[in-house]
């Protein structure tokens, strides 16, 4: 499944490296077949709106914490924009440039923003130098990290700092899922794709609780390199990695057995997750005949149409497959059961 949600008639076969712990495609991907993801079909930014609001305001904090006020800045993988608008409200000095190869249809360009359709190699000659380059969630999507990373240091202004942010890869998750994640990075890839930049880092963390599983590493070029923290041994990760993607693949048949009791399959859940269950799990998906969420307008499309929670609160008989993170089923289960509904999770399959 591609992170938008569609479905690509692709194997999901993943090497792990026992060096520095990077996972990537047993097969190859051609650059001209990583453009024809991110076409005009490529929807992830305008799925949900409103969460794609709150994410950006959870990256702005996070990343004004970790960087001092710039002048100009460099989004790559901006998205709808919303987190470079973000701020530049907190930055009232500073000017932004945002490129992204599936831009949605925004709001015009004024004198502090211009945002622009294009991939790292498309950034105009004359743009720049720029004092803050920012790519988040995006790193993982390249073919080369390293090559990338040495674009992004192409447009930096002398003492300027790149910010990337990434998941963690400490241990598995749902990231692993996504076809267009062509890497997994850990902290000893991420590091060493940016020395074979000629970039060091010198801040590296780890994401505050409310955004997730996520590293943001800031780069310079004149940096002291630092070492990195300890992480699972490459050779345990390989195997925690086997095992994560086998329950995933053992997943579909255990919630058809959940699910055989119910006369009527609800999922309850619209977006991202709900997706890999269609993409993972398709002979339970097939039995899902509604999606209920408590805000309709943030529901992906996937098929079965979006009902109003106190549809589903009438219907006997019905089991509700739980589509949501595995991290916050048990709570969203307690509330389902108080309703009188039959909560499906699999939490307990699922490592998170």
């Amino acid at each position: 499944m591609l992170s938008d949600g569609r479905i690509v008639q692709r194997p999901l076969a993943k090497l792990s490296c026992l060096g520095c712990g990077a996972g990537f495609h047993a097969s190859g991907i051609s650059g001209a077949e990583v453009r024809t993801i991110y076409d005009d079909d490529y929807a992830l930014a305008r799925s949900s709106p409103k969460s794609d609001a709150q994410r950006a305001r959870a990256y702005c904090n996070w990343i004004r914490a970790e960087a001092a006020a710039p002048l100009n800045i460099l989004e790559v993988g901006c998205g709808s924009g919303a987190l470079l608008r973000e701020l530049l409200q907190v930055w009232p000095g500073a000017c932004g440039f945002g490129l992204d190869p599936a831009l949605p249809a925004a709001g015009p360009s004024d004198g502090r923003l211009r945002l622009a359709r294009g991939f790292v190699a498309d950034i105009p000659e004359h743009a720049g130098p720029f004092d803050l380059v920012i790519a988040v969630n995006v790193i993982e999507h390249t073919e080369a990290p390293q090559t990338f990373l040495k674009a992004l240091r192409s447009r930096l202004a002398p003492n300027g700092r790149i910010v990337i942010v990434c998941p963690e890869a400490r241990s598995p998750n749902l990231e692993l899922l996504f076809f267009d994640h062509l890497y997994s990075l850990t902290q000893a890839a991420l590091l060493a794709a940016s020395a074979s930049a000629s970039l060091a880092a010198s801040r590296h963390v780890s994401a505050p609780r409310e955004i997730g599983d996520f590293q943001m590493v800031v780069l310079e070029a004149n940096a002291s390199r630092p070492t990195a923290s300890p992480a699972s041994p490459p050779q345990e990760l390989l195997a925690e990695r086997n095992d994560y993607l086998g329950r995933w693949a053992r997943l579909d048949q255990i919630l058809l057995e959940r699910s055989a009791s119910a006369a009527r399959l609800v999922a309850f859940g619209g977006g991202q997750t709900a997706a890999l269950l269609r993409a993972y799990a398709p002979r339970t998906w097939s039995r899902v005949d509604a999606i209920t969420v408590d805000d309709p307008s943030e529901a992906w499309t996937l098929g079965p149409a979006v009902v109003p929670y106190r549809d589903v609160l009438q219907q006997s008989g019905c089991g509700v497959l739980v589509a949501t993170s595995p991290h916050v089923q048990a709570v969203l289960a307690e509330r389902l059961s108080r309703d009188g509904l039959q909560p499906i999770t699999w939490n307990d399959l699922i490592p998170h």
